[in-house]
């Protein structure tokens, strides 16, 4: 099994950060790649215990994803499971907050995923968080 790492940095304070990426209200705003939208979801990264959501797509094609929250220690990071499709068993999804300067760094490690799907998770949460960055009013990283 392989790793996917990928690290931002952000002009925000890790509070700030923290709440878009565990916050229900902000989760159904960015979560999935562009042009994606989410049909249901039950997804709060701030409790621990089982999430799920529907992501949708424009020609109304739709995939339910699911996992369970395991640890939450804000404003530090949050670690959660998620079913990758066409995968036999859940990975494993940590997003770390840290200071840095007068922003944050904000690491995404996801384990538990085959080579092939690094490269697909690297487009995929790519794309994602373009959306977060977007929310947030940030510019992407060049």
């Amino acid at each position: 099994m392989s790793e996917l790492r990928i690290e931002r940095r952000y002009p925000v304070t890790p509070e700030y950060l923290f709440a878009f990426v565990t916050e229900p209200a902000n989760l159904v705003q960015w979560w999935g790649p562009e042009g994606m939208g989410i049909g249901k979801a039950d997804l709060d990264l701030r409790k621990l215990g089982p999430w799920s959501l529907v992501l949708t797509d424009p020609s109304g094609g739709s995939f339910e994803m699911r996992g369970k929250v395991l640890a939450v220690t804000p404003p530090r990071a949050v670690e959660f499971t998620m079913n990758v499709p066409g995968a036999s068993t859940d990975s494993t999804v940590r997003f770390q907050i840290a200071p840095d300067g007068t922003g944050s760094r904000f690491t995404l490690i996801q384990s538990g995923i085959t080579d092939e799907m690094v490269a697909m998770g690297q487009r995929g949460w790519g794309s994602t968080l373009k959306r977060l960055e977007k929310l947030m009013g940030i510019a992407p990283p060049a």
